[in-house]
């Protein structure tokens, strides 16, 4: 087989070139951020467009939140958002470390399904250039990552009323992000040295992108 398939390569030899990076789920599609997260209609143009530009191909990775919080609105912990003088404030601080529990089950089952994917694309003579995930994130921060209880419990206290996108990004996000690996990436991190695939990791910081003026108001929808 490995004969045949040299020849097969050689004689339909195309223009593949044989490099790929692994995205986060969100620099492709900011539809899956939380609630008043996204800065973008759709992807991170620039970072994509650099890969591709280079002629790297892109694997675009799993929305671990997407998976393990109740589909793209998270809608397992937006329970939590404007909680305050609820039942449902006590209970999401009291239920927390049960549900993480659970969401790093689910990301190690994710981590395992792409480290499959990796060892072919290795086995392919594919080089798998980095791992890139989101500064700052729960889940896919690499250098820096969210204190989810600390961010839990703030939002837990802010009335619905107060709550908008300054007081979500700034008093709940930033003020609670700090050094650290999210879970996902560190699920990742540790199946890749299980199989031994060593690939770098990085990080984007998508709080810079909010310096980014928002795109002009689309047209009316035709009724």
């Amino acid at each position: 087989m490995g004969h045949r398939l040299e020849r097969l390569q050689a004689q339909l030899a195309d223009q593949r070139g044989g490099r790929v990076v692994l995205l986060s789920h969100c620099l492709l599609n900011q539809n899956v951020r939380y609630l008043g997260g996204a800065e973008r209609p759709g992807g991170v143009q620039e970072v994509v467009d650099d890969y591709l530009t280079g002629g790297v191909g892109i694997y675009q990775l799993p929305c671990p939140e997407q998976r393990a919080w109740g589909g793209v609105l998270k809608r397992r912990m937006l329970v939590a958002y404007g909680s305050a003088g609820t039942v449902r404030a006590p209970a999401t601080r009291l239920f927390l470390g049960a549900f993480l529990r659970y969401t790093r089950f689910v990301y190690a089952r994710l981590a395992r399904s792409v480290a499959k994917d990796i060892l072919d694309y290795r086995r392919s003579g594919c080089e798998v250039v980095a791992v890139v995930g989101i500064a700052g994130s729960p889940s896919c921060g690499v250098h820096t990552t969210l204190d989810l209880p600390g961010a839990v419990d703030v939002l837990t206290r802010c009335p619905m009323a107060q709550l908008d996108r300054r007081t979500l990004n700034e008093d709940v996000v930033a003020a609670h992000t700090g050094p650290g690996e999210g879970m996902f990436m560190r699920a990742l991190r540790r199946r890749f040295d299980a199989v031994g695939a060593a690939v770098p990791f990085e990080e984007h910081d998508l709080l810079r992108d909010r310096q980014i003026p928002p795109p002009p108001p689309t047209p009316d929808r035709p009724q």
